[in-house]
């Protein structure tokens, strides 16, 4: 096997490892959560922010909401599982005005570490990388079958 061709498939291994590894635990932290204990916590801030590289754009909503667990005031800024950025600056508009500054909401927080807190039990990511995982290992395993043969 030519060494390019080796590199290509070693990186889409290793890729495609790292994708199936995030995914699979992404997914375990979401059902864990669902035994977590919920809290009642208020919005302190909410703006909409823009991630810039030379060639686009994208948004995201940054939040901070504060919550008390057994009399300790704590601060979180996760909204769930995995980061959320929108190529549009509509959605990400949207999502920013579920969460008014001063607004009540339900704080979902980790019983062994209160810090550990989000405002949704959800990881839309997860399953995408789950499955970019699983095709770039199946593609990794169809290119050796290849060769082999």
């Amino acid at each position: 096997m030519p060494f390019e061709k080796t590199m290509g498939m070693a990186a889409a291994a290793l890729v495609g490892t790292g994708l199936l590894i995030y995914g699979l635990y992404q997914r375990n932290r979401l059902r864990a959560s669902q035994s977590w204990r919920q809290a009642s916590g208020t919005i302190t801030k909410a703006d909409l922010a823009v991630h810039q590289d030379s060639e686009s754009s994208s948004y995201s909503v940054a939040l901070l909401y504060e919550y008390m667990v057994d009399g300790v005031r704590y601060t979180g800024k996760r909204i769930g599982f995995g980061g959320r950025q929108y190529v549009r600056k509509k959605r990400a508009l949207q999502e920013l005005e579920r969460y008014p500054v001063n607004s009540s909401v339900a704080v979902y927080f980790d019983p062994e570490k209160p810090a550990d807190a989000v405002l949704a039990r959800e990881s839309p990511d997860s399953l995408i990388m789950i499955a970019g995982g699983v095709l770039l290992l199946g593609i990794v395993v169809a290119g050796l079958l290849h060769d082999a043969l």
